[in-house]
């Protein structure tokens, strides 16, 4: 037994850098892939699959934290998780000095694999101490990191990238690492109960297969998925559109991704204040008609030839503001849903990340020079979470 007094509830700025963690892990370089595309003389399909790969590692890394989490506890787990993405930032800098494209995608990998601990920790302490309107509003707060860190990542990134080389962003994410590994050690322990059976083969897949068999958390996943692909598809088409078609230098356009990072925050406040005001149902339903709405602004701009910085930001930054109000409210319906709250979120958060995977490998293989393959790609993506909300009203 973890003794209740030790329960209490983790420092609030934790949260709002461990939520994001793997996300700043993953768009942090962006705007260094035109320039990796040529350091490597790789495809930019290739130089895409760093980001591929890395959501490879940010989904299936979500399965062992859960058994873990409840085995030896949330913060132990958290600990491990930063030393590994520790590991994989000083492996992915390393590959400039050995010029070895493989290296970096191994880098990635493990990265991804350590770094996606901070979303499911997060995740996970939040369904130990909240109910669903709690949760869905602490998680609306914490969405304001999704907005403001990962856009000053990208923007962090075009200046690093400008003055000392496209390796110098792997050796801030390490820096980073470190200093959340810090930063975590004064973490109190959220579990109630420890138990190391939770650790076994067949305990594992048991657990796992009853987590499957919650549909509400399974169709909550599939929303979330989709906005998530919508975000990371940005992050690794906009670079290519931005610093190559429109001539952008990095700094330039990490600096315009501050802009949709305005529309997240906006859209996340709203969530907070909206929360309890209105079913869950119904402001999924407003989120997905907003979203639609701008990726087709973006879609008819495109297709007219208006291919410019504020066709390519500002639209995507309405289009976020309606996102938050999705991923915050179905992910708290979907944890609040989950009796064993350390495996569902780390299943919530594997089907989340999984399509977000999906979602970029064929839109990167999908005439990846192209445009308008983004707004498009919206487009596909949000028609398939209409359906899915559909499907959740009729069992909710």
């Amino acid at each position: 037994m973890i003794p209740s007094s030790t329960c209490t509830k983790p420092p609030f700025i934790l949260l709002f850098l461990l939520v994001c963690f793997g996300s700043v892990g993953a768009v942090l370089f962006t705007p260094a892939l035109p320039l990796i595309q040529t350091y490597f003389d790789i495809t930019v399909g290739q130089a895409q699959l760093t980001i591929t790969i890395y959501l490879l590692g940010y989904a299936f890394g979500q399965l062992p934290y859960g058994p873990l989490a409840n085995g030896i506890g949330r913060k132990k787990t958290l600990l491990i998780g930063l030393c590994v993405a520790m590991i994989g930032s000083l492996l992915c800098a390393l590959s400039y000095h050995t010029a070895s494209f493989g290296l970096l995608l191994v880098g990635r990998l493990i990265q991804a694999l350590g770094a996606c601990v901070g979303l499911k920790i997060s995740f996970t302490m939040i369904a130990d101490l909240y109910e669903q309107t709690d949760a869905t509003k602490k998680i609306s707060q914490l969405l304001i990191a999704f907005a403001v860190l990962p856009g000053v990542a990208v923007a962090i990134g075009g200046w690093l990238t400008h003055f000392w080389g496209w390796q110098s962003c792997f050796y801030f994410l390490a820096i980073f690492s470190v200093i959340m590994l810090l930063f975590s050690l004064v973490l109190k322990e959220t579990a109630k109960t420890l138990d190391k059976s939770y650790l076994h083969p067949l305990r594992i897949i048991q657990g796992y297969k009853a987590t499957c068999k919650n549909t509400k958390l399974i169709l909550s996943a599939v929303l979330m998925g989709c906005g998530s692909a919508i975000v990371y598809l940005f992050a690794s088409k906009a670079p290519f559109i931005g610093i190559v078609t429109l001539e952008m230098s990095p700094q330039d356009f990490g600096n315009l991704n501050l802009i949709p990072a305005v529309g997240m925050i906006g859209g996340s406040l709203l969530a907070m204040y909206l929360a309890g005001k209105f079913s869950f149902s119904k402001l999924l339903g407003v989120g997905i008609a907003g979203s639609m709405a701008a990726a087709v602004v973006m879609l008819l701009t495109f297709v007219f030839g208006m291919i410019n910085w504020f066709t390519l930001f500002v639209p995507i930054s309405f289009l976020y503001v309606a996102e938050a109000l999705i991923f915050s409210n179905a992910s708290g319906f979907g944890l609040s849903s989950s009796k064993d709250k350390s495996n569902g979120s780390a299943m919530l958060n594997f089907i989340n990340l999984s399509l977000a995977l999906c979602g970029v490998f064929f839109a990167q293989w999908i005439y990846p020079q192209s445009a308008i393959i983004l707004p498009l790609a919206f487009i596909f993506l949000l028609l398939m979470m209409a359906v899915t909300w559909l499907k959740l009203k009729k069992i909710k």
